[in-house]
């Protein structure tokens, strides 16, 4: 063999070796990326599957809650009934329950909403009736029925009320 063709060989092999060396870089950077977004995906994967366990945490005992108010609404009911005023200790005794059972509430984040004399809201409120008023004006509660509730910030019990249709005419 010749000293131009040993050369023009060696040189080929150099040029091969570096397309090799090129191509060997780019699929390790390819890897590289790939790796990184599994990586991101996996932590994106974790954070949601903790937020959903929190959520699902959270409200695990929501039903519960909703199962406990209508006999607070009957205990309220109770504490508002003219005549149980003439036993003074069973009056009592009722108001403390009561005060107990919204502080059980109040812990877990449960708490009712005052509707009396606001603006009507759909989504706190249901109408039961609309009626003529004239110390009310149009859209104002004028009586609320079953008091509404929240858990943190969601609805879980609207308020069943009266609304006004303003001054009957």
């Amino acid at each position: 063999m010749t000293n131009k063709k040993k050369n023009n060989s060696k040189k080929d092999s150099v040029k091969n070796k570096n397309i090799e060396i090129k191509t060997l870089s780019k699929e390790i950077k390819d890897l590289n990326d790939k790796n990184i977004k599994l990586l991101a995906e996996f932590d994106n994967f974790q954070r949601r599957t903790l937020d959903e366990k929190e959520k699902m945490r959270k409200f695990q005992n929501l039903d519960v809650a909703r199962d406990l108010l209508p006999a607070i609404d009957d205990l309220n009911r109770v504490v508002e009934f003219d005549q149980i005023d003439s036993n003074n200790l069973m009056h009592e005794a009722i108001k403390m329950l009561q005060s107990k059972m919204q502080n059980i509430l109040s812990k877990h984040s449960i708490n009712c909403f005052d509707s009396l004399d606001t603006k009507f809201d759909p989504n706190l409120h249901e109408a039961l009736l609309e009626q003529n008023s004239d110390s009310f004006k149009k859209g104002k509660i004028m009586e609320e029925y079953e008091k509404g509730y929240k858990y943190h910030d969601k609805i879980i019990r609207h308020a069943k009320v009266v609304v006004s249709k303003g001054k009957s005419e």
